[in-house]
């Protein structure tokens, strides 16, 4: 927006910027521009974003308007912009000030943002006072929502507050030359954050470079290292050393999911796996997440993914990331630091007697970390990038919401993440983990309060899902503000019309996940939902339901889905004996009898449950070691082929498995190979998205769910509806698992306040 100043000597304007324009360096970039135009002023951060006042010649103003928006750097991100002629009063200067900091949050807090490439540039020079020093950062880069203490933006309200900067650090910090002018994180190996390598015991073994040197030899001799990042602990070996990537297995108690993979540059990543322009574009994206990859054969020890044809990349958050690397020259697993279930450690003290009996050596530095924030995850589906763990680099995420109460949404068990209007603005917070533990349930309790703090709100209302049991109702029932319930599949498809502006239309949406609470008491999740732009929701079509015999038991053992699956396919029992052969050691028998006298078993429509009873009959899994590793591997072993998929024919509200089922059957009896099979059940559910979709062809479709993080299915159903691909909507920064639950969830309780006080309106 420029205002059109009048043709006096001199004028005055205000220009107000709203988005992310505070840790990104646009201070800096205002007095540069500025100055440069010998105009007077000041800039500074305000809880509403950034104000500037700058006064001068007309024509130099106008000039300083049409340049400002390009002199930021590209972790800047204006969302709204106001501007208005003001009185001038003669300043002789530009400068940076301080605002009072009092009254709501509207403008955004700052994500982490990797380390830049100037910075490495410096720390790679010999002959830079910032050589080697592993924790260097200037105005455009480094932590961010990790260290902020409170906001605005400002040094002395993060976590660099006690580094008292010494005479480089405050020259460079004063100069409007210098690119680190007004770096909040401004440091140096004189005043800033230290390294220092310690070991089981919490001795100090080496300290600054020479800790990164003898770290890198003892990774390098199969050692595990807890390293401190940006926002809490990593748990690193070498990802080419069977033994030591088995030994981080065994200690973590972790046993099958696959690991990440930190290596030094895009040309590294480029030997491990297949990357696509989009793919490289997310790997070098400054929100440096791990980025979900096709994996070349060999390099990496198959420990690090096993039975999954997909790799997850990542390069140096840090300049401590990179020389550690520069010195191991080798690949390294980088993985959380927890025992599995458990929250991120980040705490020094912590860290040492929690990680003990997990990491060999810790690699400490003492920056203060204000709150844990866990690596981000990603995955490019048909050319998009879709979020699937949403965290450092990318949390909190804006959401685009109107105005409304201050109130929280909880999400639900699996994957947990809040989200929280503070009446000014909306957002996403970070991946907490599943909350199976006291421990991480304890700090989801910290983090909501963190968050209330930070963005200055109390909630006067709560929304969570309809399960009872899962600990986010009962934390909303326990407290003193009004509740909402919203239904899991409805709160997904929600989520996918917030991502996309569609709020306020129409939609069909496909919800489909591995379990969700439905109203009619059943286990839903295979979920085909037209909802209104009132935000409420008619269920149109679904899955045909099973039986789940022994419940969650079923869960961590496919085959008896499979039994349920085939005993509702078949005309006879002939096929029991072939199926006690195919997963050898498991009563088949005795489940097949339970199937036919049992009428009171669990009933699901779940997609999710679907996939690993597929898995089962077509790769011979009777058991998993974590959720989704059926689906995944299925998805691995697939073939790239155009050949037609199974029969799943939408009859009477209901897409029927049972043809393909039977389908399946008859070609694992046939020796048809796996890969044909997993590409025509695929298939198979693509074609039955489709066919629901063709019943309602002025609705857009939602995609929605933590199935459609499965990029092969998702890019089948873009293939399928080619010649109608603008009604199709796909994930995107919100993550479609459950990591997303809460946005949907927060979504249609600010929309129905909305609705609720237009109809008051109109009742008046």
């Amino acid at each position: 927006m420029t205002v059109a100043v009048a043709s006096k000597s001199i004028v005055a304007i205000r220009i107000c910027l709203n988005g992310c324009v505070q840790g990104s360096g646009v201070r800096p970039a205002v007095a540069r521009l500025a100055t440069s135009l010998e105009l007077a002023g000041s800039v500074r951060n305000t809880l509403a974003g950034l104000q500037i006042e700058v006064e001068g010649p007309a024509d130099r103003l106008t000039q300083f308007q049409s340049l400002l928006m390009s002199s930021f750097s590209s972790s800047a991100f204006v969302e709204q912009i106001h501007a208005a002629e003001i009185t001038p009063t003669q300043r002789s200067k530009f400068t940076i000030e301080r605002d009072s900091a009092t009254g709501p949050l509207t403008t955004q807090i700052p994500p982490d943002v990797v380390v830049c490439q100037e910075c490495l540039k410096e720390v790679n020079d010999p002959n830079d006072r910032r050589h080697s020093y592993p924790l260097s950062t200037c105005s455009t880069c480094g932590p961010r929502f990790s260290l902020i203490q409170s906001m605005p933006f400002d040094r002395d309200q993060t976590t660099m507050d006690g580094f008292t900067l010494c005479e480089d650090c405050r020259s460079e910090y004063e100069s409007p030359s210098d690119r680190r002018y007004h770096a909040q994180t401004i440091a140096c190996s004189a005043c800033g954050p230290q390294v220092w390598l310690a070991d089981a015991n919490g001795e100090c073994l080496k300290a600054g470079v020479a800790a990164i040197i003898a770290t890198a030899r003892s990774i390098l001799t199969g050692k595990i290292v807890a390293l401190r990042g940006i926002g809490g602990y990593q748990l690193l070996c070498d990802a080419t050393n069977c033994d030591a990537v088995g030994r981080l297995r065994q200690r973590k108690g972790r046993p099958a999911k696959p690991f990440a993979v930190l290596v030094a540059s895009l040309t590294e990543a480029q030997r491990l796996a297949f990357i696509d322009d989009e793919e490289g574009d997310a790997l070098t994206d400054m929100t440096n997440p791990i980025v979900l990859l096709r994996a070349r054969a060999g390099d990496v020890a198959e420990a690090v993914h096993p039975g999954l044809n997909k790799l997850g990349l990542m390069l140096p958050s840090t300049p401590l990331h990179a020389k550690l690397l520069e010195n191991v020259g080798r690949p390294l697993v980088c993985t959380s630091a927890n025992r599995e279930g458990e929250p991120l450690e980040f705490d020094v003290p912590d860290a040492e007697t929690i990680l003990a009996g997990i990491a060999d050596l810790w690699l400490h530095h003492d920056r203060p970390i204000a709150r844990p924030v866990d690596d981000s995850v990603v995955q490019v589906i048909a050319g998009r990038r879709v979020t699937l763990r949403l965290g450092r680099g990318l949390a909190p995420l804006p959401l685009d919401l109107p105005p409304a109460r201050p109130q929280l949404a909880v999400g639900g068990h699996m994957k947990s993440a809040i989200a929280w209007h503070n009446g000014s603005q909306a957002a996403l917070g970070p991946h907490l983990g599943d909350l199976d533990t006291v421990r991480t349930r304890e700090r989801f309790a910290q983090h909501i309060t963190d968050m209330s703090a930070l963005y200055r709100f109390e909630p006067e209302a709560a929304v969570h899902d309809l399960h009872p049991d899962y600990f986010t109702t009962r934390h909303c029932s326990e407290s003193d503000v009004r509740t909402l319930g919203v239904q899991h599949h409805f709160a997904h498809v929600v989520a996918g019309m917030l991502e996309h502006g569609l709020l306020d239309r129409e939609v069909l949406g496909v919800s489909w996940d591995g379990t969700g609470f439905g109203e009619d008491g059943m286990m839903w999740g295979g979920e085909l939902l037209a909802v209104d732009g009132t935000n409420e929701y008619r269920r149109v079509a679904h899955l045909r339901p099973f039986g789940l015999h022994g419940g969650d038991i079923a869960v961590r053992q496919p085959w008896r889905i499979a039994v349920s699956l085939l005993s509702e396919s078949m005309a006879d029992d002939a096929w029991i004996e072939q199926a006690a052969s195919l997963w050898r050691g498991q009563p088949v028998a005795s489940l097949r009898k339970m199937h036919r006298q049992t009428t009171n078993a669990v009933s699901s429509t779940s997609v999710g449950r679907l996939f690993d009873a597929a898995a089962a009959i077509i790769l011979g899994i009777h058991a998993v070691q974590y959720e989704g590793q059926a689906a995944m591997r299925l998805e691995s072993v697939a073939a790239s082929s155009s050949e037609a998929g199974y029969s799943l024919p939408f009859t009477a509200g209901q897409l029927d498995w049972r043809e393909m089922i039977l389908s399946i059957w008859d070609d694992r009896l046939a020796g048809v190979p796996p890969a044909v099979m997993s590409a025509r059940f695929h298939r198979a559910l693509a074609g039955g998205i489709v066919a629901v979709a063709a019943q309602f062809p002025e609705l857009p479709v939602v995609l929605a769910g933590g199935v459609f993080q499965n990029k092969l299915l998702t890019e089948l159903v873009v293939e399928l509806m080619s010649d109608d691909r603008e009604r199709l909507k796909l994930p995107g920064k919100i993550p479609p698992n459950d990591g997303g639950l809460a946005a949907g969830q927060l979504a249609i309780a600010v929309m129905r306040e909305r609705a609720s006080q237009r109809s008051l309106q109109i009742t008046e």
